[in-house]
């Protein structure tokens, strides 16, 4: 790909060379006219008489060259033309003073080379090539014409015929130029790509140096260095201000500063002759000022490029709030929590850079296996209620991983109808059915690298459970209508919110697929079995909210934190997060009450997912609201329940878009395909396109 700064560089780059290359000419031809003036004008020999207009011809031609040259220099673009025309004028120049100096007895023949160096200098291997070929020719040229007496030299030394001696000497000097020619060329072509290995090391350094910069004052993190007798040679702000000392801090020994960091003689040595540092420690820390602090520090030696130790590296982290929320982790829920905002700072710590917010010991357990499942290629299946966050621990699986560059391709199982599921998945070829007008790659080619996480994998009809089966085992299928089979790589991730197991042993679902995806299981734990957390999310909520909608919402009155605390949450975070939106949607100062909350968290109608925020006059079937108030019977039947609720809000969603499928697919915040499925689901409405028949 063509570079245009690249081309502006060389050119610059050229335009210095040029500039030396007059500087040295006009000082080379100086000196060398100089010594044939003295050496010949001098002499008291008669055959080294040379007529002194021709040499003072000679010296004024080559001055008056180079400085129209120089003038011309700084205005010229294309400096390949001009450089020719310099090393064809230093040739006819050196012609001109072994013309003047005896010809084929002329000492000065070697300055053929200068001009040869000089190409190779200013046009590398190329360049000096074609100056040896024009030196050649015009040194034979010239011995030809003064042997065929047109011209008389003005020196003796010249023979009145080319002898065999004299062609020996002709052929030892054009040999003698292309042997400059190929060693400059190669000495040159080495000099430069050694100045451009040094240009590339100086640039690394430099953005070394900024990086290393920028790192130490956007890390959040104290920073010392040591020399190999723990003698601080350097420290920046953040660790100036963690210990708590003056100014005079550099040349101190960091024991003194950080007592617990003191090292004996002997594990310091140990300790530099190490090559994974220190572990990290965590330690108490009063500083001068009288505040005590909790530090972690992680410690490594520093070596130069040989190899050789010459300090320590010290990185210091306060982690003193962590610590409180630790502490505070097997505490009750506080509901003071949700009524102050002062926790922001809190919350942010709290949160996992998986995006699962909260301080509790299952949340915490399932980031540590985030952790250490990422890094393989090994199935997931993520187990967990509806609303639990399963879709976020996958991309966090992701994002962590190796494959975290690649395409992360999310499907619904359960809210595609079944006919398309398979053209989903692996694609469909352009007149695979009625309606396939065009090649389609589906989500396992799409994901090819990534990863494929499959919600509702549990709603995947069994003749796809087989189909699915063989991908995992050998990681390749075979379009829908396509000849061709497809290998691809990805990882596979699953997720349902029912249990597999007993459908497995209902027939449902496939035992062999069952534990080819139950490599690695991460089960989410219920939003009603980790109360704790419901504070950080409240927070994390009413920012993000607060934010979209441009409110300043920040905390709940007592009422509404009671409320929030008690309710047990069956839609669980994402029933949480739609109560959070409606309250900063309809309050308009900084303290949310129970007024801005669904009406059914005072009456103790509980809705799945919090839908009830998006459409808060929808009301379930009259016999549930008979009995959402009382007490449940014996017999509860949740599936029938969910599907009547589910109905209404879908009539509700129709009703408020005027019957427009889009509009309401967007109120609900699903697309159009789902709504589609779910209307045919329910019989409520016939759909508009017709249905794609598999041939």
């Amino acid at each position: 790909m063509w570079d245009p700064w690249a081309d502006t560089r060389a050119s610059e780059e050229l335009r210095l060379r040029l500039k030396w290359f007059l500087l040295g000419r006009v000082a080379v031809i100086s000196c060398f006219l100089g010594m044939v003036a003295f050496s010949y004008l001098r002499s008291g020999e008669e055959r080294y008489v040379i007529s002194v207009n021709r040499l003072l011809f000679a010296i004024i031609l080559t001055y008056a060259f180079s400085l129209v040259s120089a003038l011309l220099l700084p205005r010229l673009r294309r400096l390949d033309f001009f450089t020719h025309v310099q090393v064809a004028f230093d040739v006819l120049l050196i012609s001109g003073v072994v013309f003047l100096t005896g010809g084929i007895g002329s000492p000065f023949a070697f300055l053929y080379s200068l001009p040869i160096v000089n190409s190779a200098v200013l046009l590398f291997s190329g360049g000096a090539l074609l100056s040896a070929l024009l030196s050649a020719l015009a040194y034979d040229g010239l011995m030809a014409i003064l042997a065929s007496g047109l011209v008389v030299a003005p020196s003796l030394l010249l023979p009145s015929e080319l002898d065999l001696q004299a062609g020996l000497r002709m052929a030892t000097m054009n040999l003698t130029f292309f042997l400059i020619a190929y060693l400059a060329g190669i000495l040159t072509r080495r000099l430069h790509a050694a100045e451009l290995l040094l240009k590339e090391r100086q640039a690394e350094r430099e953005q070394m140096t900024v990086l290393q910069n920028t790192l130490a004052q956007t890390i959040g993190s104290g920073l010392v260095t040591t020399d190999p007798e723990g003698r601080i040679t350097s420290i920046d702000e953040i660790a100036r201000r963690l210990s708590g000392v003056g100014d005079a801090i550099v040349g101190s020994d960091i024991g003194s500063i950080f007592p617990p960091l003191r090292l004996a003689p002997s594990a310091r040595l140990r300790f530099l002759q190490s090559s994974g540092g220190l572990e990290p420690i965590e330690f108490h820390h009063q500083r001068g000022d009288g505040q005590a602090s909790h530090l972690r520090c992680v410690a490594a030696p520093l070596e130069d490029t040989y190899g050789h130790r010459f300090g320590a590296l010290y990185v210091l982290q306060d982690v003193t709030r962590l610590k409180e929320l630790e502490e505070r982790d097997s505490s009750p829920v506080d509901i003071e929590d949700l009524c102050r905002d002062d926790l922001d700072e809190a919350a942010e710590m709290a949160e996992a850079a998986n995006g699962l917010y909260g301080i509790s010991a299952s949340i915490r357990q399932v980031r540590n296996t985030i952790d250490r499942v990422a890094a393989s290629d090994a199935t997931v299946l993520i187990g967990g209620e509806s609303g639990t966050g399963k879709e976020v621990v996958a991309r966090a699986i992701h994002a962590r991983g190796p494959r975290r560059d690649k395409p992360f391709v999310a499907i619904n199982c359960g809210a595609i109808p079944e006919h398309l599921i398979e053209s989903e998945l692996f694609g469909h070829v352009r007149g695979a059915f009625t309606g396939a007008v065009a090649d389609r790659p589906g989500c396992f080619r799409s994901a090819d690298g990534g990863t494929v996480f499959l919600d509702e994998i549990g709603e995947l009809p069994l003749h796809l459970q087989v189909k699915l089966l063989r991908v995992l085992q050998e990681r390749v299928f075979r379009p829908v209508g396509s000849e061709t089979s497809i290998a691809v790589d990805v990882r596979i991730i699953a997720a349902s919110n029912r249990d597999l197991h007993a459908q497995v042993q209902a027939g449902l679902f496939r035992e062999d697929l069952y534990y080819r995806l139950n490599v690695i299981t991460i089960d989410l734990p219920p939003l009603r079995e980790r109360r704790e957390d419901i504070p950080l999310l409240v927070r994390h909520f009413l920012r993000q909210f607060s934010d979209l909608h441009g409110r300043r919402v920040s905390r709940f009155s007592v009422a509404a934190g009671r409320l929030l605390l008690k309710h047990d949450y069956p839609g669980n975070v994402r029933e949480l997060e739609n109560l959070m939106e409606h309250a900063v949607a309809l309050c308009d100062g900084e303290t949310a009450t129970e007024e801005h909350l669904p009406p059914y968290l005072s009456n103790g109608h509980a809705r799945v997912n919090g839908h009830a925020a998006a459409l808060p006059d929808v009301r379930p079937s009259t016999e549930t609201r008979a009995t959402s108030s009382a007490p449940l019977p014996e017999s509860v039947d949740l599936e029938r329940d969910l599907a009547e609720y589910e109905k209404a809000i879908l009539l509700r969603a129709l009703d408020q878009a005027g019957g427009v499928k889009k509009r309401a697919a967007e109120i609900l915040g699903i697309n159009y395909r789902s709504l589609r499925h779910r209307l045919q689901k329910y019989g409520l409405g016939d759909v508009d396109e017709p249905s794609p028949t598999v041939q």
